[in-house]
């Protein structure tokens, strides 16, 4: 390998580490907790989880699940993840306000179905988010919180963390990961739709290759009645050869629906993850709409907003936030459209004028 390949390699791993989010430990609130907001997240990882019910990066041979209080500050502004483990102060900053084990995937199932709302709605149902590569599992908890808190999410939220390794260096191994993944996500999955319940996925980064491959699994192992009870999907920045998903959506009927893609084609992540592998189209960064648009996807173009080039721009960008939650009348009556493309920019422009 020259020298130019190898620094171009340390530069793509480098990039692909902004999948990865601070904070990396959980912590407790060093004041009371006053005005925040308690942000309740539920836990379903495959990681081996220590006794405090913090995560490692070591694989595990069941799931453990918890359920974890998060604090979010009053001063919090849409799209941060406001951190300090040297003053943990909630008015400033998330914290942990209670961490309590769950005892059985069916506990978790229990409490989940009895959470969310009666009507299957994205508001108020269950959702479960499966973080990306080079994330730890508190950082994918906290982020979760936010999400569900800046995009008013009422009902359970369930965060399934893969055993990531947490190394900018660890790209091939947490694909391996995210394989070995895929029989617990359907696991969860499984239990979460019981008693005719709807969820709602949404995966970002290398974690939707495991969303994807998970949905692909229970089609073609005949778990339809899952799939079907599965009421909407969302990729953000999605990780995956565009052949590869091609592939995969093929074999997935019924397909959840809507089925939404978040792209850019601005995304130096994927245009890193692009040279790691030599296959010059990732879902999540792909060029040709149409090829797109055939597959009978709801493509939200995020290319021509501000800071495109972030990676997790649907988490951290005031903007987005604004606009997807600006649409949630229409969603909810129906009226938003479940195929097609739509450039979120103009979306924007359109409703600022």
């Amino acid at each position: 390998m020259n020298l130019r390949v190898t620094l171009l390699l340390c530069l793509s791993l480098s990039t692909l580490a902004a999948c990865a989010g601070k904070p990396k430990d959980f912590v407790a609130p060093s004041a009371q907790i006053g005005a925040a907001d308690v942000q309740s997240i539920y836990l379903a990882t495959n990681r081996t989880v220590a006794s405090d019910l913090s995560g490692t990066t070591q694989r595990g041979d069941a799931l453990t699940f918890a359920q974890y209080d998060i604090t979010i500050p009053p001063t919090h502004k849409p799209g941060k993840v406001e951190f300090s483990a040297a003053n943990p102060d909630p008015s400033m900053s998330f914290t942990v306000a209670n961490a309590r084990a769950v005892p059985s995937l069916a506990a978790l199932g229990k409490a989940v179905r009895t959470e969310a709302g009666p009507r299957g709605r994205p508001i108020d149902s269950a959702v479960v988010y499966v973080h990306g590569f080079n994330t730890s599992m508190e950082s994918a908890v906290y982020r979760h919180a936010q999400i569900a808190h800046d995009y008013g999410l009422q009902g359970p939220q369930v965060t399934f963390s893969w055993p990531s390794i947490e190394r900018p260096l660890g790209y091939v191994r947490d694909k391996d990961s995210i394989l070995i993944a895929r029989d617990h996500l359907e696991a969860l999955l499984v239990e979460l739709t019981r008693n005719n319940q709807k969820v709602f996925v949404f995966g970002h980064s290398m974690g939707t290759q495991l969303v994807v491959e998970t949905l692909r699994q229970l089609s073609i192992t005949g778990k339809k009645k899952v799939l079907s009870r599965i009421g909407g999907v969302i990729l953000v920045s999605p990780d995956i050869d565009l052949d590869l998903f091609e592939s995969q959506h093929e074999r997935i009927d019924p397909l959840p629906n809507p089925f939404v893609v978040m792209t850019s084609e601005s995304d130096y992540a994927l245009r890193f993850s692009s040279l790691l592998t030599a296959q010059p189209e990732r879902l999540g960064s792909a060029r040709d709409r149409d090829r797109l648009v055939a597959l009978d996807l709801l493509v939200l173009d995020l290319s021509g907003l501000p800071d495109a080039r972030n990676h997790f721009l649907a988490a951290t960008s005031p903007v987005v936030i604004d606009v997807v939650t600006s649409a949630r009348e229409e969603v909810l009556a129906d009226r938003f459209p479940r195929s097609g493309v739509i450039d979120v920019a103009a979306m924007q422009e359109k409703r600022i004028n």
